[in-house]
Formats: structure tokens, sequence, C-alpha cells
């Protein structure tokens, strides 16, 4: 990859960055746990760290990308609750950021919001906390993420409505495929709330890529032990730049880890 790109500088800030906890929510096969990989990947690949924490029970996709993810032992109420705690107290410790899936998450936040006001306790503590809803074009995605948004348990004043073009069915565009959900009164009264949405690109080559279980910025970069041919390399550092560009536009890139 060319050394101009955009993707090889890390951010240089002489303000020290608070930690940062970005919950991600959605509904399965829509993206999310891509989404939030790379956002991980972002954070090394600029040189910070962040803890990965996989609380899906349904896909543990970021417990296989990422080795040493904190994962609850079972997935019963009592020990997600506890090792999530177990994560906001080494964030608390170590001044870490952390990058969690929660998969459906609606549940989760109803219960946890019972034993600890999050957004509250992120204050207080100096975390930074980022919800990042990620959306399909179906109703039942913007529905889903609508329940947790509604019950108050978990509502930062930053939050990311990323609409994802990579699971639209073919012959939609954009636009159509998006309509219902962007016009629907809940997603609206989010905005008003202060939400950033953003569209997230297809990456033509993403089955490639993930079937590699590369690191997108290592795959950008021709790395790894089966490298991307420079076709396919290209397709993905434009994605991540694409990303990134939209994320500068809207000004959440700092709220990011």
């Amino acid at each position: 990859m060319a050394k101009s790109s955009t993707l090889d500088a890390p951010c240089v800030t002489s303000v020290t960055k608070s930690p940062v906890l970005a919950v991600g929510f959605g509904r399965g096969f829509g993206g999310k746990s891509t989404l939030l990989s790379e956002i991980a990947w972002r954070a090394q690949n600029q040189g910070r760290s962040a803890i990965v924490a996989d609380f899906d029970a349904r896909s543990k996709t970021l417990a296989d990308l990422f080795p040493d993810a904190m994962v609850p032992p079972t997935e019963e109420l009592p020990d997600v609750k506890a090792a999530f705690s177990k994560l906001l107290n080494r964030m608390t410790k170590e001044k870490t950021s952390a990058v969690v899936d929660f998969g459906g998450g609606d549940r989760f936040m109803l219960e946890y919001g019972r034993d600890l006001m999050l957004v509250e306790f992120c204050a207080r503590r100096g975390i930074e906390p980022v919800a990042i809803y990620v959306l399909g074009p179906e109703v039942e995605d913007l529905r889903h993420c609508l329940s947790i948004y509604d019950a108050g348990y978990f509502r930062p004043e930053r939050t990311i409505l990323v609409l994802n073009e990579g699971v639209i069915r073919e012959g939609k565009t954009v636009v159509g495929a998006f309509e219902q959900t962007t016009k629907h009164p809940g997603f609206q009264k989010m905005l008003v709330g202060g939400a950033k949405p953003m569209l997230m690109t297809k990456l033509p080559c993403m089955d490639l890529v993930k079937g590699g279980r590369q690191n997108f910025y290592d795959a950008a970069a021709g790395l790894g032990d089966e490298p991307l041919d420079p076709v396919e390399q290209f397709m993905t550092e434009s994605w991540l730049e694409d990303l990134e560009a939209k994320r500068q536009k809207l000004g959440v890139a700092d709220w990011l880890p």
C-alpha cells in the first residue's frame, strides 16, 4: 500500500485520549461484528490498545478473530453481568478502551440497567461511552435497536447509526432499501436525540477477506501468509478510507477507541 495512504499514520494529538466504551448492537447477520472488528483493528493500526469483548452468544465472531477477547463463561445472564462488570473494572484500572459486541443486547441492558446507571458510571470514571447501532434494511432491524434505545438504560450522547449496504438484497438500491428505515418516526427520533447516521458501503471482496480471517488493515496492505491480489487490496483500502472519511465528516472519528 502506498505510504501516502491515510490508513498508515497513527493519529497524533496533544491531548490524552479518554478510554472509550464502544458498544455494538444489532440483529444477527447485519454486519455488526464486521464493523466492530474493523473498529478494534483501527485502534491497533493507529497505535492504541483496546480490549475486545464478545458477549454475542449466537455468533462469537469477535472471539474467533481476537484470541484474547473477553468472553463470559456461560450465556446465563448472571455470568454475562459479572463478566461485563469485570470489563468495566479493568477499563477503569487500566485506563483502556474496549470494543464490545452485545449481539441482541436488549434483555441484558434491561437487566444490567437496573443494577448500574452505565452512562453515569462512565462519566464518573472518565470513560466515554459510545453506542453503535448497525442496521440492515429490514424494519425488524430498526425495531430491535429502538427497543434498546427506548429502554433508556444505555443512551449516551455519542450514538452512531450505521446503515449497512453489504446486506442489501440483490436488485435494490441503497435509497430504496433504507427508505422505510430512514423515514421511520423512531429513526427520526434518534436523529433528533443527536445520533449520527452513516452508510457503510459494500466491500465486494468481503467474503474473501473474512474467509482469510485477516485484519482488514493488514489485508489492505497486502500482508499475511496468503495476501490479497492487488485488486482486492485496492477494494479493501478504498472501503476503509471511505469509512474513515465519513467518520471525519460526521465528527465521530474521535469518538472511537
